[in-house]
This record gives structure tokens, C-alpha cells and sequence, in this order.
């Protein structure tokens, strides 16, 4: 069971691989979300916070406090829902039947005021034009419905799919998210290749990894 410590304590270990994840990655984009307030609040004023993803966010194979949205909800004091669902995507199917709308639905009826949303590698396969339409009708939706929330985009985290192959689908949902006036954060993929970073499936992160994407995650946010 994870140890109950802040994030900057737990990373301690990986700190010097994340500066070295960070310069091999390339800079995010100039909306890259440093500086970004989100809050470190107190329980009774705690941000509600929505997470929109796939099995990587939903922490597949390990206990859900486990996965990283988890993990910064809990150094940050967030009121966290995540909604996240192993194998969904904007046009993907999920372990549930439904896509991302379902997710968003949730995340519009919690009145969440930070709202983190991905793109996925389940939808590889489909046509990025297809794709690129969900994305747009969904991030709108959260946009026109929460006109307060701050809505932050990430890119696919994978330990299989490559960049040419997810760079498509992280562009057009970046263009979707700023176009309403939202965050982008360019988190690279801090754990593909990793020797014991990946579980047996390939896939998904192990808890250390996990944590390594909490920490960049956090760094990315900012204070």
C-alpha cells in the first residue's frame, strides 16, 4: 500500500530523471500551464477537480489511490472524481460501453471547477479527423456548461504507442482545449521503455511510475 506522503517527499528519487525527462521531452507549449493556479487548498474549501482519462489515469492493475490523478488530489487537498475508464477514448468504447462523453456528463453534473481531460491511445485506428470532431464537441461541452471551470488538456500517456503515432491526436486536442482558453500540458511519457517502470501487460505504469507522472504533473500545474 502507498505510503501516505506528500508528492515532493515520494519523488524524491526520481527528481534528477525527471529533469532529464523534461529536457528530452521539449518545452510544452507557451500555455503550458506554469504558473498555473490551481490551489493548494483546505478541506472546506477544497477545488473540485474532475479527471477525464483512460486505464492509465484509472491507475488499471494497481489500487485506484494509486493512480497519479490520486496522487496529486491528495498533495493538493482536491475534491477529486475520477472518472477515468480502462480502454475509453473521445470515440473509443470503454470497459463501461461508453466514450469520453459519459466521463464529461459526470464532470458537468459534479460542477467541478478544474476539469483535466486527455488524449488517449484507444483511439488509434480511428480517423484523426473523427477524432479530432470528438474531442472538440466534448471539451465545448465542459466550456459551455462550466464556463467558470478551468479546463487543462494532457497528452496520451502510453507505454506501447509512439509519438508519430499519438502526436495527431495530442495536437488536435491541444487545439481544442486552448480554443476555449484552457491549459495544455506537455507531459512527455514518463515511463515508456522503462526496465520495471511498465507492468507485464506492456502498458500501463507500475506505482513508481505512476508517481513519476504525479511529479511531473505537479511540476507542470506549477503552485
Amino acid at each position: 500500500m502507498l505510503a501516505r506522503r506528500p508528492l515532493a517527499t515520494a519523488a524524491t528519487a526520481l527528481t534528477a530523471a525527471l529533469v532529464a525527462l523534461s529536457a528530452l521531452s521539449g518545452c510544452a507549449s507557451a500555455n503550458s500551464g506554469a504558473g498555473l493556479v490551481t490551489g493548494r487548498t483546505t478541506t472546506a474549501s477544497a477545488t473540485r477537480v474532475a479527471v477525464i482519462g483512460d486505464s492509465i489515469e484509472s491507475g488499471l492493475g494497481l489500487e485506484p489511490e494509486e493512480a497519479w490523478p490520486a496522487l496529486v488530489a491528495a498533495d493538493r487537498g482536491w475534491r477529486l472524481d475520477n472518472l477515468s475508464v480502462p480502454g475509453a477514448g473521445f470515440v473509443a468504447q470503454g470497459s463501461n460501453g461508453a466514450d469520453f462523453s459519459a466521463q464529461v456528463d459526470t464532470a458537468i453534473a459534479s460542477d467541478a471547477e478544474l476539469v483535466l481531460i486527455g488524449a488517449s491511445d484507444n483511439d488509434l485506428g480511428t480517423d484523426v479527423s473523427e477524432v479530432a470532431a470528438a474531442m472538440e464537441k466534448q471539451v465545448a461541452r465542459l466550456h459551455s456548461s462550466l464556463p467558470d471551470a478551468h479546463i487543462v488538456g494532457f497528452n496520451a500517456l502510453s507505454g506501447e504507442a509512439g509519438d508519430d503515432e499519438l502526436a495527431p491526436f495530442d495536437d488536435a486536442l491541444q487545439k481544442a482545449v486552448e480554443g476555449v482558453g484552457g491549459t495544455w500540458l506537455d507531459l512527455g511519457q514518463p515511463y515508456r521503455d522503462g526496465a520495471g517502470l511498465v507492468q507485464d501487460d506492456g502498458e500501463h505504469p507500475t506505482l513508481p511510475e505512476q508517481q513519476a507522472i504525479a511529479a511531473v504533473v505537479e511540476t507542470r500545474l506549477g503552485a
